[in-house]
C-alpha cells in the first residue's frame, strides 16, 4: 500500500479515535473535571463502559445508543463528533496528498512531511472540540488552545531530528506556506516578543499588571441553557477593562520591535541560511505572538469604539495556536475570512427558524474562526490565486 493511502485510512480511524476522546474533553473540561480519571461510564447508573463499548461510532450502534445496564439514552453527539473527527481528518489527508489543493510541502510526500500533518490535525482536532464548548457555553477553555501552540513546536523539533524534509521549509520565510518559518529579523522578534510576553505575564501573576475582566466566565460561571447571553457576556465597564489589557501587550511589543533590530543587525548584508529547526522555531513563535495580536487588536478597538466586550480572550489563545501551527500570514488570512463564513456558522447553529422569528441570540465567534482556518487550510491555493488575479 502505498504511504499516501496507508496515512489517508489511518487518519481516518485515528480521527474516529481522537473524536471519542474529544466527547470527554467538551464534557468535561468545561466542568474542570479530570479528563483522564474517572474512566468513561454511564451518567445514570455509574457503571464503567467495557473496552467495546468505547469502540468509536460502532460502539453506539451496537448498544442501539442506550446503556448496556440501565438502559439509560445515550446522546448521538457521541457517534457523531467520532464520525464528524474521522471525515474531518481525512478530507484533509487527502486534499493535502491525492488533490491539487495539496500545499507547497506535501509534495515532498506523507514519509517526508508526516509530522507537519500531525501537527495539522491536532489543531483541526482542538478547533472542534473548542468549537462544540464555544457554541454551548461561550466560553474556549485556554487549556485547549495551550496543547495545540505546544505541539506546534513538534515542526521545528522534527527538522533537528531530520524527521521532515528540509526542502518544506524555505529558511527566509516562506508566505502562506501552512509551515512557519522565518528569517533572522523574525527570528529576533519572535524571541524578543516571547521574552517580553513572559515579562507581561510575571508582571501581571505578581500583581504589578492589573488583571482585565476579572469576572471572565467560565467553568461553573459559563452561560446555562436559557440564560441571556447578552447579559451574561455583559460588562459594566468594558473601555476600562480593555486599556488594562493594552498595558499587558505593550511589553511584547517592545521585545519583538528590539529583536527585530537586534536580528537584522546580527544577520549582516550577507545573511547565511538559518539552520531548519531555528527557522522553524522562530516561525512558530512568531506565528503564535502575530495571531494573537491580530485578534486582540480588534478586540481591543472594537471595544473602545462600541462600548462592549468585543470578542473574548479565548479567541485570542485560538488563533494564537493557529498561528504557531499555520504561520502568521494564513492565521491572519483566516482570521479576514471567517465573518464571511460565519454568516453560514449563524445559520447552521442557530438554524433558519431563530433568524426568521427574530429570536436574540448571541451567535459565538470562536466555531466561524475555526471553519474559516479549516477552509484556509484546505483551500489557500485557491485563495491565493484568487487575491493575485
Amino acid at each position: 500500500m502505498p504511504a499516501e493511502a496507508f496515512a489517508l485510512v489511518l487518519a481516518v480511524l485515528w480521527g474516529a479515535c481522537v473524536g471519542s476522546f474529544l466527547n470527554v474533553v467538551v464534557y468535561r473540561v468545561p466542568e474542570g473535571m479530570s479528563v483522564v480519571s474517572p474512566p468513561s461510564r454511564c451518567p445514570g447508573c455509574e457503571q464503567r463502559l467495557a473496552w467495546f463499548d468505547n469502540v468509536p461510532v460502532l460502539g453506539w450502534l451496537w448498544l442501539r445508543g442506550r446503556c448496556r445496564t440501565c438502559k439509560m439514552k445515550i446522546s448521538p453527539q457521541y457517534p457523531l463528533v467520532e464520525a464528524a473527527t474521522a471525515l474531518l481528518f481525512g478530507v484533509l489527508t487527502y486534499a493535502y496528498y491525492f488533490t491539487e489543493l495539496r500545499p507547497p510541502f506535501a509534495v515532498f510526500g506523507v514519509a517526508l512531511t508526516w509530522p507537519i500533518l500531525g501537527v495539522h490535525l491536532t489543531l483541526v482536532a482542538a478547533m472542534l472540540a473548542a468549537s462544540l464548548i464555544d457554541a454551548k457555553l461561550y466560553i474556549i477553555p485556554l487549556g485547549i488552545t495551550w496543547v495545540a501552540s505546544l505541539v506546534a513546536l513538534a515542526m521545528p523539533l522534527s527538522f533537528a531530528l531530520g524527521l521532515t524534509a528540509e526542502p518544506t521549509l524555505n529558511p527566509e520565510g516562506a508566505f502562506g506556506s501552512l509551515v512557519p518559518s522565518v528569517g533572522h529579523a523574525g527570528l529576533g522578534a519572535a524571541l524578543g516578543g516571547m521574552a517580553g510576553l513572559g515579562l507581561a505575564v510575571l508582571a501581571l501573576r505578581r500583581g504589578i499588571l492589573p488583571l482585565s475582566f476579572a469576572e471572565e466566565p467560565g467553568g461553573e460561571d459559563a452561560a446555562l441553557p436559557g440564560e441571556d447571553p447578552e447579559a451574561f457576556l455583559a460588562h459594566p465597564h468594558p473601555r476600562r477593562e480593555v486599556l488594562k489589557e493594552v498595558l499587558f501587550v505593550l511589553p511584547p511589543i517592545a521585545g519583538a520591535a528590539v529583536g527585530l533590530l537586534a536580528g537584522e543587525a546580527a544577520a549582516g548584508p550577507d545573511p547565511a541560511f538559518l539552520p531548519a529547526w531555528s527557522a522553524s522555531l522562530g516561525g512558530v513563535l512568531l506565528g503564535y505572538l502575530a495571531g494573537g495580536a491580530v485578534v486582540w487588536f480588534v478586540r481591543i478597538l472594537g471595544t473602545l469604539l462600541f462600548g462592549k466586550e468585543a470578542m473574548g480572550l479565548g479567541d485570542v489563545h485560538l488563533m494564537a495556536a493557529v498561528g504557531a501551527v499555520i504561520g502568521a500570514a494564513d492565521a491572519a488570512l483566516a482570521f479576514f475570512v471567517a465573518p464571511f463564513l460565519g454568516l453560514l456558522v449563524a445559520f447552521g447553529a442557530g438554524g433558519i427558524s431563530r433568524v426568521l422569528t427574530g429570536e436574540k441570540r448571541v451567535i459565538p465567534y470562536g466555531p466561524s474562526l475555526c471553519v474559516a482556518v479549516y477552509a484556509v487550510m484546505m483551500f489557500r491555493n485557491v485563495i491565493f490565486d484568487a487575491l493575485a488575479a
